[in-house]
């Protein structure tokens, strides 16, 4: 008997189209077909040669799905993107340019137009290696999870973890949720490619910082992804950073930890080594450049 995921003509591939969350699920757990919106991944997928799903999920009829919003919470403000906002919605949407350049540098990061027309925020995370991870690892995005009849924010680094152990669960990313930053709040966004933005980022790498004096920081959160690269905060990095003073001994000894902290990939064009070596290089640069600033 033929599974699920079967190569398949096109016309043997259905598709359901639910308008509410709860028949979305519904779907995913009778059917354990794939959700989509734009589409884009799995058109890439598609032309890979790829085995595809001979069922196909329609979230693009869910309202609840859409929309930018701002809300108070616990005394922090954040701005709440649904999951199928666009890529291209993200970098003209005023809220998110304001408030959150750095998500919208790394969305028109993002392949071609007519990509980012079609591809959405949502899908762009679920994937586990979209390009604006590590710009939401930075940000410290939350992720509004449905998970079969219950509802759940967890952070985006959590989930990371949590999707690598549950593929086959049945959950929904609702919608991305991002704390308003602080007055003073700065950020990096770096991609490193063979070429601009129609292939693959060597690495991308994102921070967002605020100083304390000339040459000492009161927070950084810096993330690493890109390519087939998983998105990850370098945790040990951070906290290097916030207890000690900039100095040229501290960044070599940040350039042997990022070595040491990121994990990367081989493929046919480029070793692991390379990759962790060019995030290293770019990593610290950035870094320097953050301390010979004026204070701010």
């Amino acid at each position: 008997m033929k599974n699920d995921l079967d190569v398949m003509t096109r016309s043997s591939i259905s598709v359901e189209h639910p308008q509410q969350i709860d028949d979305a699920i519904l779907m995913k757990q009778n059917s354990n077909g794939v959700y989509i919106s734009g589409g884009t991944l799995i058109q890439l997928d598609w032309e890979a040669g790829k085995p595809l799903t001979r069922k196909l999920i329609n979230l693009a009829t869910i309202n609840e799905l859409k929309g930018i919003i701002h809300f108070e919470q616990e005394g922090r403000q954040f701005i709440e993107i649904g999951t199928l906002t666009t890529i291209s919605e993200c970098i003209e949407n005023p809220t998110i340019s304001e408030n959150f350049p750095l998500l919208g540098e790394a969305c028109k990061n993002i392949a071609a137009p007519a990509v980012r027309n079609r591809a959405t925020l949502g899908g762009n995370v679920a994937s586990g290696i979209g390009d604006t991870i590590p710009a939401l690892l930075a940000l410290d995005a939350q992720l509004k999870l449905r998970v079969l009849d219950k509802t759940k924010v967890v952070k985006l680094w959590e989930w990371l973890h949590f999707q690598k152990e549950a593929q086959q669960s049945t959950y929904l990313i609702i919608s991305i949720r991002i704390p308003i930053q602080k007055s003073g709040d700065q950020s990096v966004f770096k991609k490193i490619g063979r070429r601009e933005a129609f292939t693959p980022a060597l690495v991308t790498i994102c921070a967002q910082w605020k100083k304390k004096h000339i040459n000492e920081l009161e927070y950084i959160r810096i993330a690493v992804g890109g390519g087939n690269n998983n998105p990850r905060r370098l945790i040990n990095v951070e906290k290097i950073l916030e207890t000690n003073c900039c100095n040229k001994n501290l960044f070599k000894f940040l350039y042997l930890e990022i070595l040491e902290e990121f994990i990367s990939y081989s493929d046919s064009f480029i070793s692991e080594s390379y990759r962790r070596k060019v995030a290293a290089n770019l990593l610290v640069t950035e870094l320097m450049n953050i301390f010979q600033e004026r204070e701010v």
